[in-house]
């Protein structure tokens, strides 16, 4: 028996990496719902979990009355196509055949959906249909209330828990979510879950290294061509601007062109904190402008795909597809950043430099 988490915005700031050292070894990261609502912390909880070594896979909140289509395209600009997908089919989730067209879209465009979240009351509701087809079941269903760790819970309702393992719908269960009150690296309450099988099983069904590694090795970074990795390196430039030897951003005006606003804002941070940091938590490593862009959000993760399939398109254009993503990393880094240097006497002072940082950051470049 392995143990996983899963998390959303209402868990901001949990530490994944003292959750993998208490022994967990995945996480389910809400990320999208509908046809446009985003979670404010899919890519900081993403880029974390990876970071951390934890296997993981990306959750959609599915619903009823928002066409398949526009819903698998949603996912598809959000989630990076290595990541895998599970489907939240809850209340207001709409039809059995709304998640079966939903699901084959995804895997059409190249996502790997490795469970399938839907309750079995929600499934009672819709008439007991078949679910034959759809991927296995993460299942749902507590004990008690009190709150304790992942083990000492299931210890405690042990006899009971070993009978919800037998599925519904003609799938089996995969995923036990068995609690909503765990205790997580000092935060209560967090949603435990368990696996019965070995963490490389669990790595196997979420699709090997599309869900399993936690980070990049070397050989995954090298296997771009010369013409690609000069393409990235442009890319890189587009979004920071230029960089000395050391990989660190160039001052505020050059004799090549301006500063952009993403390498400002790496600069504001290491200036404000008065130590270069990463965004991942309690992490103190120097964190260089193409750092910012190769390591942060899973960016890198996503570059060779877009490269390739972008071709010889400009690669202004590709970095200003990416600039927003990174802005969601880089923007609320910098806005507590500033309103922590500003001190609670100061901030409307700080209110007004976030929202002056955020319009430029949309801007793409500062004058």
């Amino acid at each position: 028996m392995i143990w996983g988490i899963d998390i959303s915005r209402y868990q901001a700031g949990i530490d994944l990496d003292k959750a993998r050292a208490e022994g967990f070894d995945f996480v389910l990261i809400k990320a999208t719902q509908g046809s446009s609502w985003v979670d404010p912390q899919f890519a900081r909880n993403l880029a974390a979990a990876r970071a951390a070594g934890l296997l993981h896979a990306a959750y959609h909140y599915q619903e009823g009355s928002v066409s398949a289509a526009a819903q698998a395209d949603h996912i598809a600009r959000v989630v990076p196509q290595d990541c895998p997908v599970i489907l939240d089919v809850e209340k207001g989730g709409g039809p059995a055949a709304l998640t079966r067209d939903l699901t084959q879209r995804l895997r059409d465009k190249g996502y790997l959906l490795p469970l399938l979240y839907l309750p079995e009351w929600y499934w009672r509701e819709l008439g007991r249909p078949s679910l034959a087809g759809l991927p296995p079941l993460w299942y749902s269903r507590y004990p008690s209330n009190r709150a304790g760790s992942a083990s000492e819970v299931y210890a405690r309702n042990q006899t009971w828990l070993d009978g919800l393992w037998g599925g519904y719908g003609g799938l089996s269960v995969a995923v036990l979510q068995f609690t909503d009150q765990g205790r997580v690296a000092g935060r209560s309450p967090v949603d435990c879950n368990a696996f019965r099988g070995t963490r490389e099983q669990l790595a196997a069904l979420l699709g090997g290294s599309g869900g399993a590694s936690g980070a990049v090795s070397a050989q995954e970074e090298d296997d771009l061509t010369p013409e690609q990795d000069e393409r990235l390196k442009r890319i890189e430039k587009e979004l920071v601007g230029s960089w000395d030897a050391n990989g660190v951003p160039k001052g505020w005006g050059t004799d090549i062109g301006p500063r952009t606003v993403v390498a400002m804002l790496v600069d504001l941070v290491n200036a404000l904190l008065g130590e270069q940091l990463s965004t991942y938590p309690n992490s103190k490593i120097k964190l260089s402008a193409v750092r910012a862009i190769r390591d942060n959000n899973g960016l890198l993760f996503q570059l060779p795909a877009m490269i390739n399939a972008a071709g010889q398109a400009d690669p202004a254009k590709v970095a200003a597809a990416l600039r927003p993503v990174l802005a969601d990393v880089v923007g609320p880094v910098v806005a507590e950043s500033v309103r922590a240097a500003l001190g609670e006497d100061n901030q409307a002072q700080a209110d007004a430099i976030v929202t002056e940082l955020a319009q430029r950051l949309a801007g793409g470049v500062a004058a």
